[in-house]
């Protein structure tokens, strides 16, 4: 954590409802006064993360090559937040609710578990990566995932059944990495449809 603030990370597969859960639980932390930051990555505010948006639109399949390619944009784009968006935000006191941090490019950008290992271990290590105070995993079932997903106009190319699946399994990984290396932020993990009792309540946690 930098200064007084607290810095909250929504991770989940594809149609899991993490910007619904940032969206809901900054109206209950702002109906209690408590100054809210609501960002996202890529951040559409670099021309990396650009590039990240263009190539996971047009991509057909993401081999070993663009595979590499976006593990350096993603560790651009990464950097540039940290340090002109999340540490000004949290050095102002607010809550920074971000919505996908390192353990989604570890689960979305690795083409194993053993891969996503190594990117979690690699980013773990990185002393310019921020830790979040706290991880909210909506581990959401892959075929409920993808009925949100069906209204969907374009869906990029890792929003398919057979690759959400295994993204899911690598999600899991990235999890397990991240409690063992960092057991002092706390994981919550959800795994059924939020309801107004669960914003409710990881409001109550984050706010504490």
């Amino acid at each position: 954590m930098t200064g007084s603030g607290r810095f909250v990370v929504f991770e989940g597969i594809d149609g899991s409802g993490k910007s619904t859960a940032v969206e809901e639980i900054q109206k209950r932390l702002a109906a209690r006064g408590v100054k809210t930051v609501c960002l996202r990555e890529p951040t559409e505010k670099t021309d990396a993360s650009r590039e990240i948006r263009r190539i996971l639109r047009t991509a057909r399949e993401i081999d070993a090559r663009i595979s590499r390619e976006l593990l350096e944009l993603f560790l651009i784009d990464r950097l540039w937040d940290i340090e002109k968006q999340i540490k000004p935000a949290l050095n102002s006191g607010a809550v920074v609710l971000l919505d996908r941090y390192y353990l989604s490019t570890a689960a979305y950008q690795a083409a194993s578990v053993a891969e996503t290992q190594k990117i979690m271990a690699d980013y773990l290590g990185d002393e310019r990566i921020l830790t979040p105070d706290a991880v909210i995993f909506l581990n959401l079932p892959v075929k409920t995932a993808l009925e949100r997903l069906a209204g969907r106009t374009a869906l990029d190319v890792f929003e398919s059944e057979t690759k959400l699946t295994r993204i899911a399994e690598r999600y899991a990984a990235a999890i397990a990495a991240f409690r063992r290396d960092r057991p002092g932020a706390g994981v919550i993990e959800k795994t059924g449809s939020l309801t107004a009792a669960d914003f409710d309540a990881l409001s109550e946690v984050i706010a504490a």
